[in-house]
């Protein structure tokens, strides 16, 4: 008969304070990757084991040595701290499973600076949990090696209290939508999709972008299409997404306006085609209202569409999806009309958050996924549109709906109401933002205006993951009603 075998997740330890800059002050196991917490993921990992216990506090450490010590050694523990994680994720179930069967104690990766992953029986355990990190826990650990098997697994831990580990580890953490995959070779960054058009086009913007503009995207190459899909490469650069950043809490007002530097810097750049103010708010008119119109047609024929439209009437939104679209184009089309700009720029047509790799300490801005473009017809858009597209990620708080950061609730008017868990137009980081806005000489309420458009557009592109549907149209009524009050 096997032991009663239980998986211990030791997140006890805070980050040090060099990655402050990357993920600030939190737990290793709060940290998001594709909308879950780090050690939510380790969590289904361990779902073969008997019981699977949290250490967040001393507290919690003193009462399962308790649990421990009354085992009397017949129980088996692995203890997995937070600090050292599985780069291969996929693979953590398979050698879960397989050390319940463990007959010796055993180390799944070699002690590196005072901590490691290991097979535990009874007073090893204890020891273990209770040695103090730095010298007494790698001294602990040291000698518990001489008695420890190794064995070879694909998992991979790594230490993530090391920069560059941490990057990695949180370098493929956005979530591809459900008709994208990423993969991450040696040195490079595999993007496919069985959209072959859309991967030709992302491929070939970079070859057409203005030589003055290149600096701020990744060079592509490699370019592969077969019967069902097509693919490129990009260099794979260790630097987390400035989403990521952004929801973790990280970004301090020093680097955000690194960022905005850098960006206004890359929105300056653009290269500009003039054809006269008509004819842009016209060009604008077809680029972002006929695609919300086109879209949400569309999405409405969904069940998913449906469903937000029941909840859209039941929750206090006048007319639903219908009159979120009306409203939106009135708004829309007067913000076009009302922009004084002539010309089109070549922009990259999909600039939020998450496309932006950000890393303040050497400056490094690279925006990455595109809208894509054969030719440089394609990608000259209106002006406000790559602009609008940041503030979707900053004001209206996108990159924590998709982040699963959100609650819907039911208010004392029987309305729905948005709750963003942190984030959104009523922070330091949106203030400072309208404020940089109109520093640049931006219209606030243009770019809102093709804000809203945008939370619309998006609703069929994420029906893989329907409890976000409501939430953008939620937001999108949020900004139409700002800009409808104070006009």
């Amino acid at each position: 008969m096997t032991p009663e075998f239980n998986v211990i997740i030791d997140d006890r330890e805070a980050p040090p304070p060099e990655l402050e800059g990357l993920i600030g002050f939190m737990h290793f196991g709060d940290l998001l990757r594709r909308r879950k917490r780090y050690i939510d993921e380790i969590t289904v990992a361990a779902a073969s084991a008997d019981d699977t216990i949290v250490l967040r506090t001393q507290a919690d450490a003193e009462k399962l040595v308790s649990r421990i010590e009354a085992t009397r050694g017949e129980a088996l523990w692995l203890r997995l701290p937070a600090v050292y994680a599985p780069l291969n994720m996929d693979a953590l179930d398979h050698v879960i499973q397989k050390m319940r069967f463990a007959l010796d104690p055993i180390l799944l990766a070699p002690v590196d600076i005072d901590d490691a992953p290991a097979v535990l029986f009874g007073t090893d355990a204890i020891d273990l949990i209770a040695a103090a990190p730095g010298k007494e826990r790698r001294s602990y650990l040291l000698q518990f090696a001489q008695k420890a098997q190794d064995i070879n697994h694909k998992a991979q831990f790594i230490d993530l209290r090391q920069p560059g580990a941490l990057r990695d580890f949180l370098s493929n953490a956005t979530e591809p939508r459900n008709f994208n995959s990423l993969r991450a070779e040696t040195g490079v960054f595999v993007k496919s999709s069985s959209d072959i058009a859309k991967m030709k086009a992302e491929h070939s913007y970079f070859g057409i972008a203005p030589e003055q503009m290149r600096r701020f995207f990744l060079p592509t190459f490699g370019y592969e299409e077969t019967k069902d899909g097509a693919s490129y490469r990009m260099e794979h650069l260790r630097v987390p997404d400035a989403a990521l950043q952004f929801v973790l809490g990280a970004m301090q007002p020093t680097q955000f306006d690194q960022l905005l530097d850098q960006f206004f810097a890359f929105a300056g750049s653009r290269e500009q085609d003039t054809i006269g103010r008509k004819a842009v708010s016209a060009k604008g008119k077809t680029q972002i209202i006929d695609k919300m119109h086109d879209r949400l047609t569309v999405f409405q024929t969904t069940a998913e569409g449906q469903k937000v439209n029941a909840q859209l009437l039941a929750g206090g939104i006048p007319d639903g999806l219908d009159g979120l679209t009306k409203r939106a184009a009135t708004l829309l089309g007067k913000a076009l009309d009302d922009f004084t700009g002539s010309t089109l720029a070549f922009s990259h047509g999909d600039p939020c958050l998450s496309n932006i790799l950000f890393d303040a300490r050497i400056g490094l801005l690279r925006l990455i996924d595109p809208r894509g473009a054969l030719e440089r017809a394609d990608a000259m858009m209106h002006p406000l549109y790559d602009i609008a597209k940041l503030s979707h990620s900053i004001l209206g708080g996108y990159d924590f709906v998709n982040n699963g950061l959100f609650s819907v609730e039911v208010n004392s008017d029987l309305a729905l109401e948005l709750n963003l868990h942190r984030g959104g137009a009523a922070t330091w980081i949106g203030a400072a933002f309208q404020k940089r806005l109109a520093a640049e000489g931006w219209d606030y309420q243009q770019v809102r205006a093709v804000e809203a458009s945008l939370f619309l557009s998006m609703l069929p592109l994420h029906l893989d993951h329907p409890r976000k549907l409501l939430a953008f149209a939620l937001i999108a009524n949020t900004i139409i009603t700002e800009l409808e009050t104070s006009a």
